[in-house]
């Protein structure tokens, strides 16, 4: 029989997952904040190079956890 609870659930995952990451862009989408990029400055690479930055450290991070810390 299928019960909600654990590390496991997929369901409670989805549920964390929709919390984290949907209800914060639709609160930002019904504040609709005044916010402005300095003249000048593209804010499509910011946010292009954001990622690019965040993608590589996350990649170290994994390399370190799954792979170095295991030959030690």
């Amino acid at each position: 029989m299928f019960r909600f609870g654990g590390p496991n659930c997929k369901v409670c995952r989805l549920i964390r997952v929709y919390l984290l990451v949907a209800v914060p862009v639709l609160m930002m989408m019904w504040i609709r904040p005044e916010f402005q990029i300095p003249a000048g400055i593209d804010g499509r690479a910011v946010v292009g190079y954001g990622f690019g930055i965040i993608l590589v450290l996350v990649i170290v991070y994994r390399y370190y956890i799954d792979i170095y810390r295991k030959k030690r």
